[in-house]
């Protein structure tokens, strides 16, 4: 099915890069201990002001749960991608540095066995004695 011609003209890429700056902003404010202060007094005001209780409830329930949470959700999920990103790189790189280290090793298995046979030549074994490996 084709999406509305409104959707296929939306600039969905810039868009869905506005999300992941908000989520990501968000989740850095979010999680910090200054807002977590801010939220530990906001909870105690009604200690102060009864009053202010359905108010500390509406916005603590409404705003920190139904924003805040999926926000934290979201820029955790992103915050990931990158580290899961950095960890592949890592893991291609060793990867890599493992495929040139056998290599290296094969080289030099076969230069150690040249060697020991050219030992054995000047030491007048004439080759009888087979190589180790």
């Amino acid at each position: 099915m084709k999406p509305p011609e409104i959707i296929q003209k939306l600039p969905l890429d810039k868009i869905s890069k506005l999300n992941d700056q908000i989520a990501i902003r968000s989740n850095q404010i979010f999680a910090t201990m200054g807002f977590f202060w801010f939220c530990l007094v906001f909870s105690l005001l009604p200690l102060k002001w009864p009053a202010a209780m359905p108010f500390v409830q509406y916005a603590s329930s409404g705003v920190l749960q139904l924003i805040a949470l999926p926000l934290l959700g979201v820029g955790t999920i992103l915050a990931a991608r990158s580290s899961d990103k950095l960890a592949k790189e890592q893991h291609d790189a060793v990867m890599e540095t493992v495929k040139d280290m056998q290599i290296l090793m094969k080289e030099l298995h076969q230069l150690h066995r040249e060697l020991h046979a050219k030992l054995n030549e000047a030491l007048g074994g004439g080759g009888a004695e087979k190589p180790p490996g």
